[in-house]
C-alpha cells in the first residue's frame, strides 16, 4: 500500500478528514466573486500524536520523522482533494498552493530524533528559553500578476523571492498585488541549548508563540532546510516527581535508619559530605544545612510550586563561603555565577531557572544596580527585561556583612533569614587543614563523588512531597516569631516567618514525610537563631555545631529547653 493512502487511513481513522471537511466548507461558505479573486489561503493545523502514530502506523511514523517535507506534501494533496470533493462551482478557480497543512508534533519520543542531523530529518532540542523579541508580522502569502493581464497566470508564493518571477506566456516581469498579501506574526526567541556554550535564536511564528514561557525548558522539533531552521513543534519540557516507592541510595537509607529519622541529625550528618575539600569536616555546618535545604526548596519548587529558600550568609570575607557555595551549586541541575562587570543581572537570573544564582563575591563587591535588581526579583518574585515578565524559578546564594552602602539583615529581611557565617570561630581548624592540604595534596576518591551523587539522587526523590504542618507545628513557629520579634523587632522581620515555614516544610521533605512536626519546627528555629546577629536570643552554647554527634544532641537539648522558656510553654515530645 502507498504510504499516502496509508497517511489517509491514519487521518481517516483519528477523525482529522472530519475536521478537514468541515474547514473547508466554511471556507467555500465565506467564497463570493468578489473574495474569490483575492486567492484567499486555507490552512488546516494538524497536530499529530507521533506516539499514537508509531503505534497504528509504524512505516508511517518512521516516514514522517525521516521525511517531514514529503509527509506534508502529501497532506496537502489530501486536503485539496478534500476541498475538490465537495460540490461548489467556485472550487475550479481555487489553486492547489492556496491550500496548505502546518504539522505540530504531540508526544515526540526525544530518542527517535537526538541523534539525526540529516537535513530532510526532524532534529529535537533541548534548552532553556532566555529571551522573547516583540511580535513582528512575517508573510506566508502572497500573489503575483501578470501585466498584461495574461489569463490564468497568477502566482501564489509562499514567501517574497529576491527576483520577481515571469510569466510563463509573454514572459514579463510579473508584479506582487500588496494588498492581497497575508502575514502572520513571528518572534525571535533565545534559547541556551544543552551541552551547547552559545545560546541560538530561533523564530517562533503564530500558534507556537503562546506557549512560550521564558525560564521554562523546552523540547523543539524542527526541520533543518539549506538556509534556515522551521521550527514545527515546541512543547515545554516537564519533570515529574519521583515515585514514593522509588528505592533510595543504600547509605543514605543506612544513615537515616541510624539516626532514627530526627530531622536535625540526619540532614546534619547528610550536609557534611558539602564542600568537603574546601574545609574542614565538621565546619561551617550552618552554611551547608542552609545550602542542602536551599538545593532541595528549588528542585521542589519545580514541581509542586513550593516556595524558593534563598541564602544569604553573614560574617567576615575569608573566601570559604564562597568555595562551600561553589561545590554545593554543582548539585543542582543547573547554576550560574553573578559576574561585577558587564554582566546582565536579568539573563543571569532566567538562566539559572531550575537551579541557583550564585553570588560567589560579597555583596559590597557588586554594584548598587546589580543588588537592586536581585533584591526585586526576591521581593516580587518576578524578573524584569523592560519587555518580558517571568517568574523567578531559582534560588540566589549571596554573603555579606555589614557596610556603610549595605545593612545586611536589611537584606536578610528580603532573603528571608541570615545564615551564620564565617564568624572566626574555625580559626584554629582551618590553618589546620591549610597546612595538611599543603603537605598531601587533596584527592577526591570515588566514595566522596559517589555521597555526593547520592545526596542529589536523594533531593530528587524527596522534592516531590507535598508537606502540611501540625498544628502544634504551626503554633510553635506562630509563637517563636511574635515572642522574637517583640524582643527584636529590628532584627525578626515579617519575611523571617514564610523562610522559617519554608525550612520546616523542606526538613520533613529531606525525612521523607509529608507532614512536618515539632522536631522540624525547632530545627528551622535553632537555624534562625543561630544566624541573628550579636546580642542572640539564645546563648552560643546553645548554638554551636560541634563534630561529635552527641554533644551536639546535648546543644539541641539545651537549645529544646530555652524555647520552652522562650515562648513561655510546654512543647510536646519533638518526636510526635
Amino acid at each position: 500500500m502507498k504510504l499516502i493512502l496509508k497517511i489517509l487511513l491514519y487521518l481517516e481513522k483519528r477523525r482529522f478528514l472530519t475536521e478537514m471537511k468541515s474547514l473547508c466548507e466554511v471556507f467555500l461558505g465565506d467564497l463570493n466573486e468578489k473574495t474569490l479573486r483575492k486567492f484567499p489561503p486555507l490552512r488546516f493545523l494538524l497536530e499529530v500524536d507521533v506516539i499514537d502514530l508509531l503505534d497504528v502506523f509504524p512505516d508511517v511514523g518512521d516516514f514522517l520523522i525521516k521525511e517531514p517535507l514529503k509527509w506534508q506534501r502529501c497532506c496537502n494533496e489530501i486536503l485539496f482533494a478534500c476541498l475538490k470533493s465537495l460540490d461548489n462551482d467556485m472550487i475550479q478557480n481555487i489553486q492547489a498552493t492556496q491550500v496548505g497543512v502546518n504539522i505540530r508534533f504531540k508526544s515526540m519520543p526525544y530518542f527517535l530524533t537526538n541523534k539525526h542531523r540529516k537535513y530532510e530529518n526532524i532534529v529535537s532540542l533541548r534548552g532553556l528559553l532566555v529571551n522573547i523579541t516583540k511580535p513582528t508580522s512575517y508573510v506566508y502569502h502572497t500573489v503575483w500578476s501578470c501585466p498584461d493581464e495574461c489569463e490564468g497566470n497568477e502566482v501564489i508564493m509562499h514567501f517574497i523571492p529576491k527576483v520577481p518571477p515571469k510569466c510563463y506566456l509573454c514572459r514579463n516581469t510579473l508584479f506582487e498585488n500588496s494588498g492581497l498579501r497575508r502575514c502572520g506574526d513571528q518572534v525571535q526567541a533565545t534559547f541556551k541549548l544543552n551541552n551547547e556554550l552559545l545560546s541560538k535564536n530561533y523564530t517562533i511564528v503564530d500558534d507556537l508563540i503562546p506557549n512560550l514561557k521564558i525560564g521554562k525548558k523546552y523540547v523543539i522539533n524542527a526541520v533543518i532546510l539549506k538556509k534556515l531552521i522551521a521550527i514545527w513543534s515546541i512543547e515545554e519540557f516537564q519533570i515529574l516527581p519521583a515515585p514514593i516507592t522509588t528505592p533510595v541510595p543504600r547509605d543514605i537509607r543506612e544513615l537515616y535508619e541510624s539516626c532514627k529519622g530526627i530531622p536535625w541529625k540526619f540532614i546534619y550528618c547528610l550536609a557534611s559530605s558539602i564542600g568537603l575539600h574546601v574545609c574542614p569536616l565538621n565546619t561551617f555546618m550552618n552554611i551547608k544545612i542552609s545550602l542542602l535545604l536551599s538545593l532541595v526548596s528549588v528542585k521542589a519548587n519545580s514541581l509542586t510550586s513550593s516556595p524558593i529558600i534563598h541564602f544569604l550568609s553573614g560574617g567576615f570575607d575569608t573566601g570559604y563561603i564562597g568555595k562551600i557555595m561553589e561545590q554545593a551549586a554543582l548539585l543542582a541541575d543547573s547554576y550560574t555565577y553573578l559576574g561585577t562587570t558587564h554582566n546582565s543581572t536579568t539573563t543571569t537570573l532566567i538562566g539559572a531557572s531550575g537551579g541557583v544564582c550564585v553570588m560567589a563575591l560579597p555583596l559590597q563587591a557588586y554594584s548598587q544596580n546589580q543588588i537592586h535588581s536581585v533584591l526585586s526579583a526576591i521581593e516580587t518574585g518576578e524578573i524584569s527585561d523592560g519587555v518580558n515578565k517571568t517568574t523567578l524559578q531559582c534560588a540566589v546564594w549571596a554573603q555579606g556583612m555589614d557596610f556603610k552602602k549595605i545593612i545586611l539583615y536589611n537584606v536578610g529581611s528580603i532573603f528571608g533569614f541570615v545564615c551564620r557565617g564565617d564568624y572566626g570561630e574555625y580559626t584554629d581548624e582551618l590553618v589546620d587543614y591549610a597546612l595538611e592540604e599543603a603537605i598531601v595534596l587533596p584527592q577526591t576518591d570515588k566514595h566522596e563523588r559517589q555521597a555526593l551523587k547520592d545526596i542529589s539522587i536523594y533531593i530528587d526523590l524527596v522534592a516531590g512531597l507535598k508537606v502540611k504542618l501540625t498544628k502544634s507545628a504551626e503554633n510553635l513557629l506562630r509563637c517563636y516569631f511574635l515572642t522574637a520579634r517583640r524582643e527584636r523587632p529590628k532584627v525578626v522581620t515579617i519575611g523571617n516567618l514564610g523562610a522559617l515555614i519554608a525550612i520546616c516544610a523542606t526538613s520533613a521533605k529531606l525525612c521523607r514525610r509529608d507532614i512536618a512536626k515539632n522536631d522540624d519546627a525547632i530545627f528551622a528555629i535553632w537555624l534562625h537563631v543561630s544566624g541573628m546577629p550579636e546580642p542572640r536570643l539564645a546563648p552560643d552554647e546553645y548554638l554551636q555545631t560541634p563534630a561529635d554527634i552527641k554533644k551536639l544532641k546535648k546543644v539541641i537539648d539545651n537549645f529544646y529547653s530555652w524555647l520552652e522558656q522562650f515562648i513561655g510553654y510546654s512543647i510536646s515530645d519533638p518526636s510526635e
